[in-house]
């Protein structure tokens, strides 16, 4: 179970840093913005980084009340 966590924890890591890019560099946001492609690479990241965000904080509050 702990595999499961950790690959949703790195899943996740990637899309915070690939965020953080997007943030620093402007020639990404215009790539994005020309592209059809990245803007789907774009979509999917963000909903890795919400979706991961949620499982994170959902996990951690399953074992924080579920302990054995």
């Amino acid at each position: 179970m702990k595999k499961i966590w950790l690959s949703i924890a790195g899943v996740w890591l990637i899309s915070v840093i690939y965020f953080i890019v997007y943030l620093t560099v402007p020639a990404m946001q215009v790539a994005v913005n020309a592209s059809g492609l990245l803007s789907l690479v774009h979509g999917v990241m963000d909903l890795i980084l919400l979706g991961g965000a949620f499982a994170l904080i959902a996990g951690a509050l399953y074992r924080i009340f579920h302990r054995r």
